[in-house]
């Protein structure tokens, strides 16, 4: 059964759904500070090709604002937290190497935060990349809103997936850091990312 979309965690239950470069549903998305700009760059890249036949819009998505490592969203690890609870979206820890990056705006988000999580005295060096997922609840209430979506809106989350899931988290910050300056002016590592 198809259902409309209709707020910003529709759109990150499908980008957590959609295919990607491995062509297969709910390919993992590896890594907060990832995941956080791939948001970023739906909202200031593809939402205006995707929001036709959907309540999705500039104005009710993820709102941004320039931090520490470039645009940042509360509001995305508010929802991620949300479908954690519902169990919908799963996290794991990642074999691969960490990215100084992703364990630093981690770290930054949860002395800036709210929530009851306890860092522990786990390090920067102890932190592992987390990989992002849906569970079979999630899957299963996702495809729904999968198969309302036209042809060509499929298309699109498949290639911006893609584009962003194939490229090393560097590669993205690269690309947003010298694309939307206005998002880098707090950011801590602006000058290693571009390289000055």
């Amino acid at each position: 059964m198809s259902q409309k979309i209709n707020n910003r965690k529709d759109i990150l239950l499908l980008l957590l759904y959609s295919p990607g470069y491995s062509d297969s549903a709910n390919e993992p998305i590896s890594g907060r500070t990832r995941l956080i700009k791939m948001l970023f760059l739906f909202k200031k890249e593809a939402i205006k090709k995707f929001k036709k036949n959907t309540s999705i819009n500039e104005d009710n998505f993820y709102e941004f604002f320039a931090w520490n490592f470039g645009p940042f969203s509360k509001d995305v690890y508010d929802d991620l937290t949300f479908f954690e609870n519902i169990d919908f979206v799963t996290r794991s820890d990642s074999e691969s190497y960490t990215s100084p990056e992703d364990a630093a705006e981690f770290f930054e988000w949860v002395s800036q935060s709210d929530s009851d999580f306890e860092i522990n005295e786990v390090s920067v060096d102890e932190y592992k990349e987390e990989i992002f997922s849906l569970t079979q609840k999630g899957v299963d209430f996702s495809r729904g809103l999968f198969d309302g979506l036209s042809g060509e809106q499929k298309s699109l989350l498949k290639a911006f997936k893609a584009r962003i899931n194939k490229a090393s988290l560097r590669a993205v910050l690269q690309y947003v850091y010298e694309n939307y300056e206005q998002y880098t002016e707090k950011s801590k590592i602006k000058d290693d990312i571009l390289g000055g």
